[in-house]
């Protein structure tokens, strides 16, 4: 591959200017690194990047209703990250809540062993309200919205101003929301969720995103009014 196939995370986090948190691809061998051993040196990279995002939320204006964590492709890390990431915000005591907005292929109910027959699909289609986010009391103030069933037109569910509303209140009761998305490259699933969101961590993964794609996707959430806080790149 060239130098312009491959991410090169931090050229990428200059020219964006935002920060940017190498991320090793061992801290992904289990589905819950971070929450195995505090002493584990891949939790502390995620540390680094709870902290970025800490301090890059607190320099925005408008603070954004959520946070969305999306790639251009497959097998990036985006549910290891969101769930590692929710770990990490509930062990400082921010009740967080973890959303999966990925209908096509859901995976926050098996990480942390969670019924998925009702989910965010039911909020959005209202179906169900905010009690479909399920505790885990294992990790102390940490919620999971999985997916649910899968609907026949995701784009069109997570376009609907439903999003949006439920987000809002859920920031009212919740310090930090995290939202697992689809492959941003495949559909236009997760700029939808990122225009409802607010704001958005972009993934990379190491020898197999092409920088333009991560580029590309950095430009799509700006115009469709995201905030880019970040980037981390994957190294598996």
């Amino acid at each position: 591959m060239t130098q312009h196939e491959r991410p090169q995370g931090s050229a990428l986090a200059r020219q964006y200017d935002f920060p940017y948190v190498p991320l090793d691809g061992d801290a992904f061998g289990a589905d819950l690194a971070a929450s195995r051993d505090a002493r584990h040196p891949n939790a502390e990279q995620l540390r680094a990047l709870r902290t970025q995002l800490l301090i890059q939320w607190s320099k925005l204006e408008r603070e954004p209703r959520a946070l969305a964590i999306a790639s251009p492709g497959s097998s990036e890390g985006r549910s290891y990250v969101s769930a590692n990431l929710a770990v990490l915000f509930a062990q400082l005591g921010m009740r967080t809540l973890l959303i999966d907005a990925d209908f096509r292929a859901p995976r926050q109910f098996e990480i942390f062993n969670v019924p998925d027959r009702v989910g965010l699909s039911a909020v959005l289609s209202g179906r169900a309200g905010h009690e479909a986010a399920l505790p885990v009391p294992a990790f102390g103030p940490l919620a999971v919205l999985p997916a649910g069933a899968r609907p026949p037109n995701p784009q069109e569910l997570l376009l609907r101003p439903a999003l949006a509303t439920f987000l809002e209140l859920a920031h009212n009761e919740h310090d930090v929301i995290l939202i697992d998305t689809p492959p941003a490259r495949e559909n236009a699933d997760a700029q939808s969720v990122a225009f409802s969101a607010g704001s958005v961590l972009v993934l990379a993964r190491a020898n197999h995103t092409r920088t333009d794609d991560a580029a590309g996707l950095v430009r799509d959430f700006r115009d469709a009014g995201a905030v880019v806080v970040g980037t981390a790149l994957n190294r598996f």
